[in-house]
């Protein structure tokens, strides 16, 4: 007995004395790769991957030992192989299965956000297993209606698609929301901040949900720096509209049909310039109330001019049409580079201006029951 408690109290201690941030990356790629080199690299600010350490495969596997002295996401690469895997750096044994053959799927586990990792991804290719599937069941039939030009089938099998790729927006849109604890969340987040495909009170509200221990990290970081600097701007517009006689600068571009619109058009009436987009889903969710705010004031003398950040005709006019607006649209199709965007420093969208008759800007950034308020207020 008194041996046996020795043998505990060694073991303890050995284990005691290993490092709490020591990481292992290990993999299988088999003998026959052997000599050949796997790297680890993590990607800097400018986007280029930078090798972090590499190892020579032996016995078929390979392995990676370090500290892991902060978190963040790094990929493991058999350049010889064409390979490549994302991880999550962290303290423990990362287990890495790379995809050696069509119809393989990559696995990665071991650790806790790697495991998170793991279940992330086989989410995400199951969406696009569903797309492939449904696509291959209804080939023939979407051929068959495309000789025939029906309309209608070839319609119901597009909205088949669509409502699968919605599942797949709608699951990376409420991910961090869900899953404040996983680092992916993180990265969801600075993907959705920096392609500006979300509000800022959406992305503002999902950081704050967030792990203290995940906004402490180099992205979580950047997160932080990137609202602040969209809180100042807002400051400052709502700042700017405050003063007195801000007037609208002029602008024009070309609607679906062509046709050039300009804001000066507008010009003597409360005018509303509506900056969006088919791909913002705050602002298609906000559309039926400015559709029926526009039913209710246009006779009182509401003009509405839409600017739209799309940079697809085709997924613009669809929009255009799915959500029922008949007010002027135009786009110059060039997305967040748009030159009238640019000219009023939108950096989120839904944005909106209000103008008075006299082509004062009165307000800015207010939606649903507070911007009808502000336009009633303005009309006779």
């Amino acid at each position: 007995m008194k041996r046996f408690y020795f043998a505990l109290l060694v073991s303890s201690l050995f284990i005691g004395c290993q490092s709490p941030d020591k990481y292992t990356i290990e993999g299988d790629l088999g003998k026959e790769n052997d000599g050949k080199k796997v790297y680890l690299r993590f990607e800097n600010q400018l986007g280029v991957l930078k090798d972090v350490d590499s190892c020579e495969i032996k016995d078929g596997k390979f392995e990676f030992v370090g500290k892991a002295t902060y978190l963040d996401i790094f990929t493991v690469s058999a350049d010889d192989l064409n390979m490549a895997m994302n991880i999550i750096l962290e303290p423990g044994t990362i287990s890495i299965k790379f995809a050696k053959k069509p119809g393989d799927k990559p696995q990665i586990g071991g650790t806790p956000y790697n495991d998170q990792l793991q279940a992330f991804n086989e989410k995400y290719l199951k969406f696009d297993e569903d797309i492939f599937n449904f696509q291959k069941k209804n080939f023939d039939l979407f051929k068959k209606a495309q000789k025939e030009n029906d309309s209608v089938t070839m319609k119901k099998l597009f909205a088949g698609v669509t409502a699968i790729n919605t599942k797949k927006f709608d699951f990376f849109r409420n991910y961090p929301a869900k899953n404040p604890t996983h680092f992916m969340s993180v990265i969801l987040i600075q993907q959705r901040l920096f392609s500006g495909d979300t509000s800022f009170v959406a992305l503002r509200d999902a950081y704050k949900k967030l792990d203290p221990k995940l906004k402490e990290t180099r992205i979580g970081k950047q997160i932080e720096e990137r609202l602040k600097s969209m809180e100042n701007t807002r400051l400052k517009n709502q700042k700017g509209t405050s003063s007195p006689a801000v007037k609208a600068q002029d602008f024009s571009a070309k609607n679906p049909d062509g046709k050039t619109i300009s804001l000066k058009e507008s010009m003597g009436k409360v005018t509303l310039v509506d900056f969006w987009a088919s791909w913002c889903p705050p602002c298609r969710k906000e559309n039926p109330n400015v559709v029926k705010m526009y039913q209710a004031l246009q006779p009182k003398g509401l003009a509405i001019i839409g600017v739209s950040l799309d940079t697809s005709a085709e997924a613009w006019k669809k929009a255009i049409a799915q959500d029922g607006l008949t007010w002027p649209q135009i786009s110059n199709l060039k997305g967040w580079k748009d030159p009238i965007a640019l000219q009023y420093k939108v950096e989120e969208i839904p944005t909106t201006l209000v103008l008075d008759a006299q082509g004062n800007i009165v307000a800015r950034g207010l939606t649903g029951e507070a911007l009808r308020a502000k336009i009633e207020s303005l009309l006779p």
